[in-house]
């Protein structure tokens, strides 16, 4: 594994070269932009970013992860994401290849991108398409964390869309304002991986969390009172190695919690396993195995199911590939797999299982 330095981080100034995507309301406008080259690319982005500061192009509102990346596109977990993002949009506006194909570095849309559901998939389609930077009104949490966790910029200042076709150069800090000291790290790094292996070679460090007031003189210490989600999480707050656990946490702070309980299902561990060692190397390896569980219960009824049209696609041999990566994964890592049952269906449910099982009350539990 290459050892992070501090070239490892981004740099301070970038510039984005590519084209920009409006995603408008008017969706034979998104068709013109994905079928224009050349000049003429250039004279439509001229008059659509017109019309935007003149506020005459409305943009399309709840774009979801669903519309990025629908169900089955996410049979896919490597780079071929990016020849299928935005495939469900409104009107079947976009086409496979043709946003990774158009030379595009940003996407441009209203309110409330990335809601519904919180797969991983959706940023990393639009990374893989060659997105750089996604711009938008306003930006739903999740989707945001997974985009800043994976190396793909947001914002929602659309002052940034004319100083970035003028050729500027922008500050890496006004992506990271606003932003908790752990998340602005992260995007400085240029993903949650790059972060983690600075930090695991003390490169950068989580910021510490202040569990007492300052002491008034002459007074008592006062200790600040937690409810019982706050004492959970304070006992599992990650120090440093060796020091688990601090007095107390309140609202606003950041920090790293030790999990008792990890769990994956099949949709999504083979990009797990994938992008684990892509980032670390093929013999990374995955700390106490014993805490983590992994599940076939999500597709295991998808051949009773899926249209022949997506049969034709050769989609069924791919969703079968992801348990298949899934066991072999779990295997070499010494993982416990509640797989498919001979008579059919699963050995477990993952949302039970966790509850009813594994997971013990004051237990923190993670899962994908």
């Amino acid at each position: 594994m290459k050892m992070p330095t501090e070239n490892s981080r981004r740099a301070k100034l970038m510039r984005f070269t590519g084209r920009i995507l409006f995603l408008t309301e008017e969706t034979s406008l998104i068709r013109q932009q994905l079928e224009a080259t050349g000049d003429e690319a250039k004279t439509l982005e001229d008059e659509l970013a017109r019309r935007l500061m003149n506020d005459d192009l409305p943009l399309t509102n709840n774009i979801s992860t669903d519309e990025i990346t629908p169900g089955w596109v996410c049979f896919y977990y490597d780079e071929t994401l990016g020849q299928y993002v935005y495939v469900a949009l409104r009107d079947g506006a976009v086409k496979k290849d043709e946003v990774k194909n158009g030379g595009f570095a940003v996407v441009v849309s209203g309110l409330s991108k990335g809601c519904g559901s919180s797969r991983e998939t959706a940023p990393y389609a639009e990374k893989w398409a060659g997105i750089q930077l996604v711009i938008a009104k306003s930006i739903e949490k999740i989707y945001g964390q997974n985009s800043q966790n994976i190396g793909l910029l947001t914002s929602t200042d659309f002052g940034l869309i004319e100083r970035i076709r003028r050729g500027e150069e922008i500050a890496l800090a006004e992506f990271t304002n606003g932003l908790d000291p752990i998340s602005q790290s992260i995007v400085e790094y240029g993903g949650l991986f790059n972060y983690n292996k600075a930090r695991l070679v003390g490169e950068v460090s989580p910021p510490a969390i202040l569990s007492e007031p300052p002491a008034v003189a002459g007074g008592p210490i006062a200790r600040r009172p937690m409810n019982i989600v706050e004492k959970i999480i304070a006992r599992h707050a990650f120090v440093r190695a060796g020091q688990i656990g601090v007095e107390a946490v309140k609202p606003g702070d950041a920090l790293f919690a030790v999990a008792d309980v990890r769990f994956s299902h099949e949709y999504v561990t083979p990009m797990a396993a994938s992008l684990l060692t892509q980032a670390l190397g093929p013999d990374a390896r995955v700390t106490e195995p014993e805490s983590v569980f992994a599940f076939r219960d999500h597709l295991t009824f998808l051949n009773k199911v899926m249209s022949p049209k997506h049969r034709e696609m050769g989609l069924l041999e791919r969703a079968d590939g992801l348990a298949t990566t899934q066991e072999t994964f779990t295997s070499k890592q010494g993982i416990k797999l509640y797989g498919e049952n001979p008579d059919g269906g699963s050995e477990a449910i993952c949302h039970n299982a966790v509850v009813e099982d594994l997971a013990l009350p004051g237990q923190i539990v993670i899962g994908t």
